[in-house]
């Protein structure tokens, strides 16, 4: 009778460990500007013309730098916040959880035009 313990004691530390695998966080930051169409550098990677939207990893800092012919060019320091769910030690949860939990950041700027001299 004891490889009927072994055996049972494997399959639940491979279903726990299947179930630890299945789910992720997945943070997406938008960024959108008006007017859209304007390049986009996050912390210095060119990632495109607004709308864009991006992967990130951390919820922390990021510079941001948008450029269109015919208006100033802005930058800007942005904080991504994590949504309650995802903040330390609850983040390991929604991290074991099987299903994939997403956390979205979406930023709107508005583009000065030049000025003619």
């Amino acid at each position: 009778m004891r490889p009927l313990p072994r055996l049972m004691t494997g399959a639940v530390l491979i279903a726990v460990a299947a179930l630890c695998l299945t789910g992720c966080i997945r943070r997406m930051a938008t960024i959108t500007s008006d007017p859209p169409g304007a390049k986009c550098w996050i912390n210095g990677v060119y990632r495109g013309e607004t709308p864009v939207e991006i992967p990130y990893n951390w919820n922390w800092f990021y510079d941001i730098r948008l450029q269109k012919p015919g208006y100033e060019e802005l930058t800007a320091r942005e904080r991504f916040y994590a949504a309650p769910q995802h903040v330390m030690p609850l983040d390991l949860a929604a991290e074991m959880a099987p299903v994939k939990s997403r956390e979205s950041q979406w930023r709107h700027y508005v583009l000065i035009p030049k000025r003619e001299l």
